[in-house]
């Protein structure tokens, strides 16, 4: 039930006349569709960059869209120039440094906006204390159950409301709790959709604090309490949210991630780049490469071991092995001693640009993702086929259905946790062409089945509304709506 404090805010939104203050409206009066997004902030992680291009499709294909920023928020904004944006709470909102939420969550904000990407990131890295601190206060309110945070909730409610927000999408499963708590003070249907997407790692924080089993029935929860399906990115990882979290199948529905697929670099181009960031690359050997989070559980020492396999047999290659870290860089100095004493040549970076990355991709003989958490998803591997560059991971997860799409292959799986069976993959790799090169020419449509363009197809069919929003009554000219019917027709 609502405290006396919302369902005044309630009752005064809903005694409103006047249309909405920002929103669109269809010829009844209601809200026409506009999107929310609560954007977990920080350092890029794929379920964020997810949806954030998410985000920017739909705001392409004429829908309005607002994001709400949560824990950080960047300077400079990934986000579509027409996507407006605003805080909902920094990560100091839940730090109890000074047992006062707002100004703690002030204090947030302020730090955020006097600092530098870089250097906040990096804290964060160097620091994992620290991290640890931020993610437990967070979940704890969680658990407590965020509705207590009556300000916020008002504050939230009214931003909703004046932007007439029909949908909201967390980027994070642990964000869906704020929605299900405003949604009985917003004076419309106001629809969410949970997506699964990483819980395993924020139940960790849950579990150092003996609240692992209640973090598990927020999110439940959360899904009971949305008038939608929640959304598993593959098959095996809801087979995991099934028997952990304890949703019934019925609950919940497969939509993948969207990757760009359309810009693939000329090899010439990728090999140019790679030699100006790598100094120490050598065009004569193979290259194999990992890029993502450089973190424990991305299994990055069974990659050294394999290539150490593969050097004892007389193969010479060399690894890249780039990314950033979200807990701490123990792991990544730890894998730099593995790869000292074994004698591996790497090529190490930790931030990588957009256009580095790819030119690794499609360098690479192959691209290795040797994960040993059963990976939901995995949006590295897409990536690398959209290069014409194969892919090696592993059996176990969601990463392990990426690399088939009907009768088309575009990578080989090794044996989870096996450095012995990654090593002999990759000399499959390295030593049969022909095996290679099918798998290369393969590799671009199975990519096009994870498009950002289909990504925003499937949820939009999901949420029963029209690929294309072009009603000329909420503001559209003839002009526009004429320019999105001819892209609708030619997709």
């Amino acid at each position: 039930m609502p405290t006396n404090a919302t369902a005044s805010i309630t009752t005064a939104f809903a005694a409103r006349k006047a249309p909405i203050k920002g929103a669109s409206h269809t010829r009844d009066g209601t809200p026409a569709p506009a999107f929310g997004f609560l954007l977990f902030g920080g350092a890029l992680a794929g379920a964020q960059v997810s949806h954030i291009r998410l985000a920017n499709e739909l705001a392409r294909r004429g829908y309005r869209v607002h994001v709400w920023w949560t824990m950080d928020r960047p300077h400079q904004s990934p986000l579509d120039p027409a996507i407006s944006e605003s805080w909902l709470f920094s990560a100091g909102r839940f730090s109890g440094l000074f047992s006062n939420a707002a100004l703690d969550d002030l204090i947030g904000r302020c730090v955020c906006r006097m600092t530098p990407d870089a250097m906040r990131h990096r804290l964060l890295q160097q620091n994992p204390a620290f991290f640890n601190w931020i993610l437990r206060g967070l979940i704890r309110g969680v658990c407590l159950g965020v509705g207590d945070d009556r300000a916020l909730i008002r504050r939230f409610a009214a931003e909703v409301t004046q932007r007439g927000v029909t949908h909201i999408l967390p980027t994070l499963e642990c964000l869906a709790p704020f929605v299900a708590a405003v949604r009985p003070h917003v004076p419309y249907r106001l629809r969410y959709l949970v997506t699964f997407q990483g819980y395993e790692l924020m139940a960790t924080f849950a579990r150092q604090i003996g609240q692992e089993s209640v973090f598990y029935q927020r999110l439940v929860e959360a899904v009971d309490e949305s008038d939608c399906r929640a959304i598993t990115v593959s098959a095996a990882y809801g087979d995991r949210i099934r028997s952990e979290v304890g949703l019934s199948a019925q609950a919940l529905v497969i939509i993948p991630p969207g990757v760009p697929t359309a810009d693939r670099l000329s090899g010439d181009t990728a090999l140019e780049l790679v030699q100006k960031a790598f100094p120490d690359f050598r065009p004569e050997a193979p290259l194999i490469s990992f890029v993502g989070r450089r973190d424990a559980e991305k299994g990055l020492d069974l990659l050294l071991y394999a290539a150490r396999i593969l050097k004892a047999r007389g193969i010479d290659l060399q690894l890249a092995i780039c990314g950033p870290t979200a807990f701490g860089t123990q792991y990544v100095e730890a894998c730099k001693q593995i790869a000292w004493n074994l004698r591996i040549p790497v090529l190490w970076k930790d931030y990588v640009s957009d256009e580095i990355r790819s030119a690794l991709f499609r360098t690479s003989r192959t691209v290795v993702y040797p994960s040993i958490h059963e990976e939901p998803f995995g949006m590295v591997p897409i990536e690398s086929m959209v290069q014409g560059t194969p892919v090696v991971v592993p059996d176990t997860g969601g990463v392990a259905e990426l690399i088939r799409f009907g009768d088309l292959q575009a990578g080989l799986h090794f044996q989870s946790w096996d450095s012995g069976d990654l090593a002999e993959q990759i000399e499959r790799m390295l030593s049969d062409s022909r095996l290679h090169a099918q798998l290369a020419a393969d590799g671009p449509g199975v990519a096009e089945n994870f498009s950002i363009e289909r990504h925003g197809e499937r949820i939009l069919d999901h949420l029963d509304l029209p690929h294309w929003f072009a009603d000329r009554h909420v503001g559209r000219t003839p002009a526009t709506n004429e320019m999105l019917t001819v892209a609708h027709r030619a997709a």
